[in-house]
């Protein structure tokens, strides 16, 4: 019931918000409905413009084949091989540290990640996620990223159009005893982001991630076919569901090292399955082929609250621990 309730405050939101939207939304989750609003996208923008490659000189990547990274992309809703320098993680992995992240995203129940346990021995109802707001303009690297050529010329391809970045979010999962409701507040069901046209995202892990620690699981080849129930009723699709249709070879949970990457079509069936034993830190960076005002970490700082404070001590050993 209370999954019901929320997504309908959620429905009447949008629709107060831009009425306009809703309407495409709905017409683009059709795959003709697609192709019609990428073909006015694209008329509306000069060839050149679309085209226009871009220099990888100052890219943090090396050595990716862009062309056949969306050949992937195209063939699969999903590509691998977009792996962060060191530096680049131990900054980010730093930050996370040095700053408070918070509670299943209450902009008033922030905290820092030493003291995780104690707060959420305080707190009545279990922390899932600890998401950090404003990155861009608190972490060098994370805005470096955010305009990184190679991610550019990524989107500027795939999506047919110059991308325009929609936002960050750096967020934990945490190993939780997790209601069905809570799961899923916090993506732990199939889902697919089939709101609007053109969207991309990019993910980054900066902890290591396997079978234990709340991997991404992505569906091979369902951003390309789609039941018309999962196109039209918006709800989270069960594992066996979701195999009987794709196979279950095509669920595929992408685990990797510290600074292990990839990109996703937001049309493609994911989940971020429920961590066992291990918490996971990931990044992500999103593109549009338009701005749609969505999935940004942007938030008045005075609307912030933080109920923990940061023990040098503690971080010293913690970073310590994560570079020996």
């Amino acid at each position: 019931m209370p999954f019901v309730l929320d997504n309908l405050l959620r429905c009447a939101k949008k629709l107060t918000r831009n009425s306009l939207s809703i309407i495409m939304r709905e017409v683009c989750k059709l795959k003709a409905g697609r192709f019609i609003f990428r073909s006015y996208s694209r008329s509306s923008r000069s060839f050149s413009e679309i085209s226009k490659p871009i220099t990888a000189n100052s890219s943090v990547f090396e050595n990716i084949n862009v062309d056949e990274r969306i050949c992937y992309l195209k063939k699969d809703g999903f590509a691998l091989g977009f792996n962060l320098p060191q530096a680049i993680v131990q900054e980010i992995y730093e930050f996370a540290l040095d700053n408070p992240c918070y509670g299943n995203r209450k902009p008033n129940l922030g905290f820092y990640y030493a003291d995780k346990l104690k707060v959420q021995a305080n707190y009545k109802k279990s922390i899932a996620v600890g998401s950090y707001y404003n990155t861009a303009s608190l972490c060098p690297a994370i805005k470096k990223l955010e305009s990184d050529p190679i991610l550019l010329e990524i989107a500027a391809k795939y999506l047919e159009a110059t991308p325009v970045h929609q936002g960050n979010q750096l967020w934990w999962s945490f190993p939780v005893d997790s209601t069905i409701y809570e799961r899923r507040r916090a993506a732990q069901v199939f889902y697919t982001d089939s709101d609007e046209a053109r969207i991309l995202k990019f993910f980054f892990y900066l902890t290591d991630v396997d079978l234990c620690s709340s991997p991404r699981v992505c569906v091979r080849g369902s951003h390309l076919k789609k039941k018309l129930s999962h196109l039209f009723l918006r709800k989270g699709r069960s594992h066996q569901e979701i195999a009987e249709y794709y196979g279950y070879e095509n669920i595929v949970p992408l685990c990797g090292k510290a600074g292990f990457g990839f990109v996703e079509d937001s049309n493609c069936f994911y989940k971020a399955t429920p961590p066992g034993s291990k918490e996971r830190l990931v990044l992500q960076i999103e593109f549009a082929d338009k701005d749609y005002k969505r999935q940004n970490d942007l938030i008045d700082a005075s609307q912030l609250e933080c109920i923990s404070k940061l023990d040098e001590t503690t971080h010293d050993k913690q970073v310590h621990h994560e570079t020996v």
